[in-house]
């Protein structure tokens, strides 16, 4: 009896040493395979922190100094889309889907074999010109289309081409915020789609080169920047080569749009490299733009002083100069979670101050429900719209959703109306880049009613509309609105305007080699401007 039960045990024991074995095995390849990684590959875990913090950490951490203690799970915002599509719609759907991608195709392989290596391509004389720091904007900006469309030759000629920027050096004096949504947004954009190491690497170069421009006296960053010389803080002038004609390198003033979108490039580059100077400085921009005085809360003016970081002026627009800050006040809240609720406060305060001051009823015959957003200059309503200003219905349907205000969705569907209304009064089917309207409550004496008339016969204006900047500078504002308000409503009317705007395009912007912008979007004698934006 005793001599089996030791025969038992030794061969549970043996079974118990075998298991060891076993992991120790396991465990010492792992550890192998993880020091060799680390040896030939240190960026992987100086960048992606996985043996130091758990995903969650990461996730809600810009950076090792800064963690969000308070993030939510907010609410969906797409549409319940129903899997019924039939194949005829799918047929068409694909079509349209290739003839897009097609598009883009013709624009890059034109840019490619006429201007590789320069910002843009002029697309009727086919050469390259250099207006954003001479880096292939165009390349990096991008990168993340390429991903998307699954052109993975032409993303990886771009990746090699992405290695051999150096960011740290520029031969003249670049624009801050250009470089930030362009080259950074881009940088990042293409290593969240890829998870190739190269961009984030780039991207974190690009970004400390960038730090020191912040270095100003109330900590809003210069508007033009030379990372070779730098800048005189005392003259803000550059100290290196003579500032460029038409460009203010040296001004005191900041730009509301400038200063106020970058938020979401450094936050992000501060949660994917644990480095929080990046949101430091940016959120000390929002703190100085929510402190500073203004005439109507929420109303931001378009000129900040960089000494002061007092107002200049009192000219409000969601257009040119204005525009993307209120959109990146939402967008910096979704992204963090709703966890700096400083940002869901400033959005409101904005919006709500947009409907009662800037949004007015328009004069326009037959089509009184339309909506305008105008400007305020000196706090008078200037009857204006841009185009630019059309990215506001898209960004009033996110916030609709994310926070629970379905009073922004119908304001937005109106504003989206009268965006794309824009495109269908002229000759070519393309909106113009500026229009200025009559609202309803606007007195007119005969003399102006009949003026009004004869613009609409001689002019091709509708009555109601005083009239337009007529240039198209192949903007996206409309068709991201429209694209965003098909995917909140799921209205596939959405789809079809957005089709019909890319016909007119394909119409009249491409030429041999790619797209270019036009001189007068309502003329039957169709000029291009020779410039791919």
């Amino acid at each position: 009896m005793r001599i089996g039960f030791i025969k038992k045990s030794l061969r549970k024991i043996d079974v118990r040493f075998q298991l060891v074995l076993l992991n120790l095995l396991v465990f010492g390849s792992l550890t192998y395979y993880i020091i060799e990684i680390g040896y030939h590959y240190p960026a992987v875990f100086k960048h992606s922190q996985w043996l130091k913090e758990s995903p969650s950490r990461l996730l809600y951490s810009l950076g090792s100094r800064v963690y969000l203690s308070k993030v939510t799970r907010l609410p969906k915002i797409q549409y319940d889309f129903l899997l019924d599509e039939t194949a005829e719609e799918k047929h068409l759907r694909e079509s349209r889907r290739d003839s897009i991608k097609n598009g883009f195709l013709h624009a890059w392989n034109g840019y490619t074999r006429y201007a590789w290596g320069y910002d843009e391509l002029l697309p009727l004389t086919n050469v390259g010109r250099n207006n954003f720091n001479g880096w292939g904007a165009t390349i990096i900006d991008a990168l993340d289309t390429l991903w998307i469309m699954d052109l993975k030759e032409e993303f990886n000629r771009s990746r090699d081409f992405v290695r051999s920027v150096d960011f740290t050096k520029s031969n003249e004096e670049i624009n801050v915020f250009e470089t930030i949504i362009r080259y950074l947004g881009g940088l990042l954009s293409a290593y969240e789609l890829s998870n190739d190491l190269v961009f984030l690497e780039k991207a974190q170069e690009l970004g400390n080169a960038l730090l020191p421009s912040f270095d100003s006296p109330t900590g809003l960053p210069y508007n033009w920047w030379n990372l070779t010389w730098g800048i005189n803080k005392k003259s803000h002038e550059l100290s290196g080569p003579p500032c460029p004609p038409m460009r203010l390198c040296g001004s005191k003033m900041s730009i509301l749009a400038q200063i106020g979108t970058m938020q979401l490039e450094f936050m992000k580059l501060s949660q994917l490299t644990g480095d929080s100077r990046f949101f430091f400085k940016v959120q000390d921009v929002i703190d100085t733009l929510d402190n500073a005085e203004k005439h109507i809360p929420g109303l931001y003016p378009l000129e900040i002083d960089q000494d002061s970081a007092e107002f200049i002026g009192s000219h409000v627009s969601f257009g040119p100069l204005g525009d993307s800050f209120y959109e990146y006040l939402l967008k910096v809240y979704v992204f963090v979670g709703g966890a700096i609720d400083q940002y869901r406060r400033m959005y409101i305060e904005s919006v709500e101050s947009m409907r009662k001051y800037l949004i007015k009823e328009g004069k326009v015959r037959n089509r009184s429900e339309l909506l305008f957003l105008g400007e305020l200059f000196n706090d008078i309503f200037s009857g204006k719209m841009c185009h630019l200003a059309c990215f506001v219905p898209g960004m009033l349907a996110i916030g609709a959703k994310i926070l629970d205000r379905p009073e922004d969705l119908e304001i937005a569907i109106k504003l989206a109306e009268t965006c794309y209304w824009s495109y269908n009064v002229t000759l070519t089917g393309l909106g113009p880049e500026e229009f200025w309207f009559l609202t309803s409550t606007d007195e007119l004496s005969q003399n102006e009613i009949d003026w009004l008339e004869k613009q609409e016969e001689m002019n091709n204006l509708p009555n109601g509309l005083v009239r337009i900047s007529p240039t198209y500078l192949l903007r996206p504002e409309t068709l991201e609105s429209l694209f965003i308000l098909y995917r909140i409503t799921g209205d596939k009317k959405y789809q079809e305007r957005g089709w019909k705007i890319w016909q007119a395009i394909e119409k009249w912007c491409k030429t041999p080699t790619a797209y270019s912008g036009l001189k007068d979007v309502n003329t039957k004698q169709v000029e291009m401007n020779n410039i791919m934006e």
